[in-house]
């Protein structure tokens, strides 16, 4: 399964109109099990993202992935992985 399939972005973040409705400013994502609007370094080994991947995504080093940063990201993943 691809892992972009797996996340889930309030569309103010991802400029998608297909993602899932959410308030303004919020961040959503199935990883996000305390439902904080972060993602923390347990949230996101227990969804099984690549722990290695964890301290890349968290680019102001306060330990939580919030929106901006996931979605800068995955952004650069699907551009690593693109044409794979």
């Amino acid at each position: 399964m691809r892992l972009t399939s797996l996340f889930i972005a309030a569309a103010v973040l991802a400029g998608s109109t297909g993602m899932a409705a959410a308030a303004p400013g919020r961040f959503i994502h199935p990883a996000d099990t305390s439902k904080d609007d972060r993602i923390s370094k347990t949230e996101w080994v227990a969804y099984k993202l690549p722990e290695a991947e964890f301290a890349k995504a968290d680019k102001n080093k306060d330990g939580q992935i919030d929106g901006p940063e996931f979605v800068a990201w995955d952004t650069a993943q699907k551009a690593a992985h693109k044409g794979h």
